[in-house]
């Protein structure tokens, strides 16, 4: 590939990865959401050993997440109030099987979950949905524009898989 045509390339490329970042960016005037909503990504993070095949939070798709992991990848959009109130919820869904490779048997099967989770308090908008996949089936969601691990992060830390987990 000639230099020009590279260039040409790369800023193609560019153009498509910054496109759902605009797009998300949005908080109205797209025809997808009120004047009085905001729109944020969704971001898994997995806090358990078991392996997230599939999420939906409020009938939108959140991609999957590794036992242990998450954070890193956004899915876009999911429409929210700008004004935080009591009684704000989301319904999540979700499936999950056992990440041991050598699993047999039912550990196998993904099996489904749903909750209806109440989203936490946020005093200013932010850009993210984290969806936080905690043990014994609990989930929190949290609307931030900071990460898990960042030290005024309002919710639970990053994910760390412990040191007996073996994958």
């Amino acid at each position: 590939m000639k230099s020009k045509s590279k260039s040409k390339f790369w800023l193609v490329m560019a153009a498509f990865a910054v496109l759902p970042l605009v797009a998300c960016s949005k908080s109205s005037g797209d025809g997808k959401t009120k004047p009085d909503q905001m729109i944020a990504t969704i971001s898994p993070y997995n806090h358990t050993p078991d392996y997230i095949h599939q999420f939906y939070v409020d009938g939108q798709g959140g991609g999957n997440s590794r036992a242990y992991g998450g954070g890193g990848s956004f899915v876009c959009c999911i429409a929210y109030p700008k004004q935080w109130r009591p009684g704000l919820t989301a319904q999540v869904r979700w499936t999950t099987s056992s990440s041991d490779p050598n699993a047999t048997g039912d550990d196998t099967i993904e099996k489904w979950h749903e909750k209806v989770v109440p989203i936490d308090r946020y005093d200013e908008p932010g850009t993210t949905l984290n969806v936080h996949f905690l043990p014994q089936g609990e989930v929190r969601l949290v609307i931030s524009s900071m990460r898990a691990g960042h030290p005024n992060y309002p919710g639970p830390k990053a994910p760390e898989k412990p040191a007996s987990f073996p994958y």
